[in-house]
């Protein structure tokens, strides 16, 4: 009996949330699909260490939760869902702040914000606004912001070492060795990686 209650009292605090809304208190509501981007705007897939949540002024309007869903070609599509609550039917700014769970830090998702809008929505799971964390960790040879380590980034690392300009490319991804240089040891090293996934 007793380390049943100690097992549902871990699993409460484990599911207690930073940020807290109650829905009862509000007439109107929006949904908003979002993803989170690093601040060079590549995806970021580790979202279990961030709680996102919409705000006005300084009161908590909505906390959100991740979730995934297949896309069209099989892959998983992870996003970010929130219900936005407001007593007036529209035209309060919404604003967005997160909790960093590993730093415990809560901080603002700077220059985002949306106008609530009753039973409107703001972003799909398949193309979801997205909302930049800082600090978010970046996966290591995955140049591209895909998520993935492939030979597309392979290719892309060489590119950048032969000189080549490219959009959006994450170049602290591309140091695969962390020597502070990209090389072609990096590309090497990404080659190998991705053959050994």
């Amino acid at each position: 009996g007793r380390s049943l209650c100690v097992a549902l009292w871990a699993l409460a605090l484990s599911a207690q949330t930073h940020f807290t809304c109650d829905p009862h208190q509000f007439q109107h509501d929006m949904t908003v699909y979002f993803k989170l981007v690093s601040p060079s705007g590549s995806n970021i897939s580790q979202t279990d260490i961030y709680e996102m949540a919409a705000f006005v002024g300084d009161e908590c309007r909505g906390v959100g939760e991740f979730l995934t869903a297949k896309g069209t070609n099989g892959q998983t599509i992870k996003y970010g869902y929130m219900r936005v609550r407001s007593n007036v039917m529209n035209g309060e700014t919404v604003t967005f702040k997160y909790f960093d769970k590993e730093a415990g830090e809560e901080k603002v998702v700077e220059e985002t914000s949306i106008d609530f809008e009753a039973n409107g929505m703001v972003g799909m799971p398949s193309s979801p606004m997205a909302l930049a964390v800082e600090g978010a960790p970046v996966l290591i040879g995955d140049v591209n912001g895909d998520e993935e380590v492939d030979l597309t980034d392979v290719v892309l690392i060489f590119d950048f070492f032969m000189g080549e300009e490219l959009a959006d490319f994450i170049e602290t991804a591309a140091d695969f060795n962390g020597d502070g240089e990209v090389d072609l040891t990096d590309v090497v090293l990404v080659f190998d990686y991705f053959m050994d996934q």
